[in-house]
């Protein structure tokens, strides 16, 4: 009697099998990395409710919001240069009390400059990170980080700027002027040395944006990137910006990228509009753009500094009553072919995403998710 020989898989078979477990994967590995995706952006949101409630708290605090620029020194002299960040205004209301106190006991007191190298301005802040942001060192030189951050103050459809330009005169040349530390206003909530009580806020803060997210560019020419254009802020229209970036990821130009200082997103507490704001000029996830000419060091220009994010198709946002939400970059933007406005105008050239930016503006947007 002969014994039954035990047939194995001929080779036909195992590559049908192991095909089939490469579709199965293939067909599995989005729907993970999605649910990835999905778990960070709502770690992101958290993260911006701490922010909205501290900025709530301080404001429940002082009757007034915080600035997103301050300080005590000037923009001239040594200290903070007048450009200390609006998180480290809110660390004792966010549980940040020890590195508040760390970062003020810097220089007998008077603070240093929050791109100095020290230890407290190296610390990293967890709520000031989205981890959809994969950069961790900044892409030009690593020794530049001074904290991380993905999110950043609203300061309306203007061109916000961080030093003042009056007619021939540069603040960062002029000691005298410097030494008055004025404001600068915005028509949004946040600006130099501003500091807005809740009811300048006359538009409703469920419909006036507060903050949101502004990625950290993994690399160079990366959206979230800068470019720097040399033209007059008084003329210049922001589709010409819009046309900077292609493919929503890239810019067309990368000589035109500022590498001539630390990048966005890589100095958490410095206050300067280049680092720390976001305007509801261009849509969300559109090029950002710095403009201006002058002998000083360009990050201190006026800027479209729009909200960027790793998200897929938005960004998310605070508004001033707290309230989280996601708005998506098709969001009418209105005529952007409009110079932006100047402080005192009514109505936004911008649409429903102009009128969300501007805290008095007279818009009431109602459809805008």
């Amino acid at each position: 009697m002969h014994k039954k020989l035990s047939r194995g898989f001929t080779l036909v078979e195992l590559l049908v099998v192991i095909a089939i477990i490469g579709i199965l994967v293939g067909l599995l590995l989005p729907a993970v990395q999605a649910a990835r995706e999905a778990a960070r952006r709502m770690q992101c949101g958290n993260n911006m409710r701490q922010q909205a409630l501290g900025v709530l708290n301080y404001e429940s605090a002082f009757k007034k919001l915080p600035s997103m620029q301050a300080g005590n020194g000037n923009v001239v002299q040594t200290q903070q240069r007048f450009c200390m960040s609006g998180w480290w205004a809110i660390l004792p209301y966010v549980e940040g009390q020890s590195l508040f106190d760390q970062i003020n006991s810097l220089n007998g007191g008077f603070g240093l400059e929050p791109w100095n190298g020290n230890a407290a301005y190296r610390r990293r802040v967890a709520w000031l990170e989205c981890p959809s942001d994969s950069g961790d060192a900044e892409p030009v030189d690593a020794n530049r980080n001074r904290g991380l951050t993905s999110y950043a103050f609203c300061v309306g459809d203007n061109l916000a700027q961080s030093q003042l330009t009056p007619p021939g005169v540069e603040e960062r040349n002029n000691l005298a002027l410097a030494l008055r530390k004025l404001p600068i206003y915005n028509r949004g909530m946040f600006g130099r040395a501003s500091y807005h009580p809740l009811g300048t806020v006359r538009d409703g803060l469920s419909n006036t944006i507060m903050l949101a997210e502004r990625q950290r560019p993994r690399i160079v020419n990366s959206k979230g990137s800068v470019v720097l254009i040399a033209a007059d802020p008084a003329t210049y229209a922001p589709l010409s910006c819009k046309a900077q970036l292609i493919n929503g990821q890239s810019y067309i130009n990368p000589a035109l990228i500022f590498t001539g200082d630390t990048l966005p997103g890589y100095r958490a507490w410095a206050g300067n509009a280049y680092f720390n704001a976001v305007s509801t000029i261009l849509p969300p996830n559109n090029a950002v753009c710095m403009i201006g000419t002058g002998s000083v060091s360009p990050h201190w220009f006026a800027g479209i500094w729009t909200p960027t994010s790793e998200h897929t198709g938005g960004v998310q946002v605070a508004f001033g009553d707290g309230s989280i939400r996601f708005l998506n970059d098709n969001i009418d933007s209105g005529n952007l072919a409009s110079v932006a406005p100047t402080l005192n105008s009514s109505g936004s050239p911008y649409g429903v995403w102009g009128a969300l930016g501007s805290k008095n503006g007279g818009e009431t947007p109602v459809e805008f998710e």
